[in-house]
């Protein structure tokens, strides 16, 4: 979801990108339980772990506090710890702001680069330098410590409680228990072993040789295209590469010839390895194919002038064989 609506991820290092950051998370989650209702549990239970993770405001100092403050504030509703009343409602205006500009945002499509204004006004509100740097986020319990599943089961209950007004009401225990999720989950095993001699699988595939037809090749065969081919990669094998420079130094005509012996350097190319071609035959290129014939008839009239071995196969989806179209080799 992030990825689809989202054209940019700041740095959580300094407080603009940490808060930009903040406004795009809550925005994505917002546009996400839209397409599934069924998201509202897992944010639930995201929250409830993310609560128990944050750090308590008596531990931070200055401006830090107060963007973590609104962070806690504007994503789960509440506030870990302390602070003095004067910056609490720097915290309470500051997430209003936020929470209009996600509604906005979300009814107008709004994207990134609108919400990085809304990130600069939230900024001022909190009166931060935006280029504050933002410590790393200690977590209150110590990692590999399991915590109960009673004390989580009161962070859920806290967190549903303060976010009710956006998910309406939920219940805990269902969310612990996950059933949703895993009746989710089913269903995509399912659907994955029906569609699973769909994909790539290590089936023999055939290769066929097409007997020969009565087929006109004039619509296909074009001279001006081959002609042209011709040439572009005969000059490439042996011709002339001329250079124009906009910058250096005045050229010195006797130096040079008196320094580079012979004056003419002739290198010759050639292609010493056989070509291998795949050719994309399904329905796909439809559209194009007398095109695509085109250009692969002239490919092969130039590798055969240039006397280079090549093999030319093509595949569809509806056979499920390969088709050996020319050989060269």
């Amino acid at each position: 979801m992030r990825i689809r609506h989202s054209t940019k991820i700041l740095s959580n290092d300094h407080a603009f990108g940490f808060i930009l950051n903040t406004l795009e998370t809550r925005r994505i989650e917002t546009i996400g339980r839209e397409y599934w209702q069924g998201m509202d549990e897992e944010i639930i239970f995201n929250y409830g772990f993310a609560w128990l993770y944050r750090p308590l405001l008596n531990s931070l100092y200055g401006h830090n506090r107060l963007v973590e403050g609104f962070t806690q504030y504007f994503l789960l509703g509440d506030i870990k710890g302390e602070m003095p009343p004067s910056a609490f409602e720097k915290i309470q205006k500051a997430a209003k702001i936020a929470n209009e500009a996600i509604k906005e945002a979300v009814e107008k499509k709004y994207g990134t680069d609108w919400m990085e204004k809304k990130a600069s006004e939230i900024i001022r509100s909190l009166e931060i330098d935006p280029l504050l740097t933002i410590p790393i986020s200690i977590p209150k319990i110590a990692s590999g410590i399991a915590m109960t599943e009673q004390e989580f089961m009161r962070t859920l209950n806290k967190v549903s409680k303060y976010r009710e007004s956006d998910f309406g009401e939920l219940d805990p225990t269902k969310i612990t228990e996950g059933k949703q999720v895993f009746d989710e989950f089913k269903v995509l095993l399912e659907e994955a072993k029906r569609s699973e001699n769909k994909g790539l699988t290590t089936d023999v595939i055939g290769i066929s040789i097409p007997a020969l037809t009565n087929v006109d090749e004039t619509r296909i065969y074009d001279t001006d295209l081959i002609n042209n081919l011709k040439a572009k990669f005969k000059e490439w094998k042996s011709g002339w590469k001329e250079q124009h420079l906009v910058t250096g130094d005045e050229f010195d005509q006797e130096t040079y010839m008196e320094g580079h012996k012979p004056f003419i350097a002739d290198k010759k190319i050639a292609i010493k390895t056989r070509i291998f071609i795949l050719l994309d035959h399904s329905s796909s290129i439809a559209e194009q194919e007398i095109q695509y014939k085109k250009a692969t008839l002239a490919l092969c009239e130039v590798l055969d002038f240039l006397k280079v071995q090549f093999s030319v196969y093509a595949f569809n989806t509806e056979q499920k064989q390969v088709t050996v179209l020319d050989d060269k080799t």
